[in-house]
């Protein structure tokens, strides 16, 4: 489940890092502009996502229980979900976005950050779906269709990319409309796929309708995830705004790159977590308490090894590494800011891989309004941090993220143990005593 996963995440981060690269050649303004106006993107991809969620661990579920037919209501549940609700985003975005930018950047470089947002608002529902087809995939095992989507879209939007920005001169514009157009095409794929009966969910035109019990199951986990994927890009807004006063433009651009790095390196631990809601609930639907708990064993040693091995190299190569962004003049200048925050942000690898994993695994529980909330609070203690960390040096910044960091792992991965010896206590309870359960995900803090 994890390995097709994770190729295509590398291939879909590298597009992002691309993406990136071509627009340092337009100057920190270009790359500013993007940066500020990420949270509006992050919002519209953030309901898909959410929809993605839900649907991967109720579709599982009921395919684990051996209910096809229930399996294809929540898929077409789920594609219904996505078109409303990104209709609805797109309306309040279109009058929003202007206030939320202009608030970020103290009305500075709006217009170049409205020229990125405008072609993201009105291909919303293209956008949300890229998230729902993945989970919808995942969930009935179909990893490698997952991951021909991410791949087609990559591959379009890193062609597309210097063509549109460069070749049309249409700057930050082309950069968008690159993005776009990758999620149109793959949005295309997918519903050729599901109504071809080419994948093992049946999805016709008679199931596109409201089916109640499948709603039910999709929106148990669906709205906490949405909410919790709305509300953080809300809060982003204040945390860029304090950014962007304490650093400055530079400092905004060293902030906000700087943890792409990290970004790349939590994706195996994002393949992992992402396969691990549809394992967990399969196995919960099949009774199968021994799978699930091997799985949580193995997601979480080998995930951390690997984050550990990352946090190394980053220290070590982080001036080279940094290189990649140096396209212009106004960009070398900020060369030595920017690399000094990818060598602390590379100390909270470790820590991100508790806090996806425990994320992952309370979702999969049916939990999923705890892990909305704890991300949620996790957003506002950034927040509080970085209005105290903004009144002693701009470095403060970021080694107030670690301190967050620290604190949300031990509660997370606490809350995840207790939710997941919970469950499998009560699938055992009819055939061994409860004395004899153990889950012991904590043991590798030794770490």
């Amino acid at each position: 489940m994890s390995l097709p996963l994770l190729f295509a995440l590398i291939v879909e981060n590298l597009q992002s890092f691309i993406d990136g690269v071509w627009c340092s050649g337009l100057g920190s303004d270009a790359m500013s502009a993007i940066s500020l106006s990420h949270p509006i993107y992050a919002m519209i991809a953030g309901v898909g996502t959410g929809i993605g969620i839900g649907a991967s661990a109720a579709i599982a579920r009921f395919i684990g229980a051996g209910d096809s037919e229930s399996a294809g209501n929540a898929a077409s549940v789920s594609i219904l979900l996505s078109l409303l609700l990104s209709i609805l985003m797109t309306v309040c975005l279109w009058f929003a976005a202007e206030p939320i930018i202009s608030f970020c950047s103290n009305g500075e470089n709006l217009e170049l950050c409205m020229e990125y947002t405008r072609p993201i608002l009105i291909s919303s529902f293209f956008l949300t779906m890229n998230a729902v087809w993945a989970g919808m995939l995942r969930a009935e095992g179909a990893a490698k269709r997952s991951m021909f989507l991410s791949i087609t879209a990559s591959i379009v939007n890193i062609i597309l990319d210097p063509i549109l920005i460069y070749g049309l001169d249409l700057g930050v514009t082309g950069a968008s409309l690159a993005t776009c157009i990758s999620f149109i095409v793959i949005t295309a794929i997918g519903f050729w796929w599901y109504l071809s009966g080419k994948t093992y969910v049946r999805l016709d035109t008679r199931r596109f309708r409201m089916q109640k019990a499948a709603l039910v199951e999709v929106l148990i986990i669906a709205v906490p995830c949405i909410i919790e994927m709305i509300i953080q890009p809300i809060i982003m807004v204040p945390q860029n705004a304090i950014i962007y006063d304490a650093g400055g433009e530079e400092g905004f651009v060293s902030y906000i790159y700087s943890f792409r790095f990290v970004t790349i390196t939590l994706i195996p631990v994002v393949a992992i977590s992402k396969s691990l809601i549809p394992i967990v609930s399969a196995g919960m639907g099949a009774k199968k308490p021994d799978m699930i708990l091997e799985s949580c064993r193995l997601a979480y040693k080998y995930t951390l090894i690997f984050e550990a091995f990352c946090t190394v190299f980053i220290l070590i190569t982080a001036d080279y590494l940094v290189m990649a962004f140096m396209g212009s003049e106004s960009m070398m200048a900020i060369h030595d800011q920017m690399a000094l925050a990818l060598r602390i942000f590379s100390l909270t690898c470790v820590l991100h891989t508790f806090r996806i994993l425990g994320n992952s695994i309370m979702q999969a529980t049916r939990h999923a309004a705890t892990s909305s909330a704890l991300t949620i609070a996790r957003e506002f203690v950034f927040l509080i941090g970085f209005a105290i960390a903004a009144n002693m040096v701009f470095e403060a910044i970021y080694w107030s993220c670690i301190i967050t960091n620290f604190v949300m792992m031990f509660i997370i991965t606490l809350l995840a143990k207790y939710y997941l010896k919970d469950m499998i206590e009560r699938m055992h309870e009819d055939e061994i005593p409860k004395t004899t359960v153990r889950c012991d995900l904590l043991s590798y803090t030794s770490l």
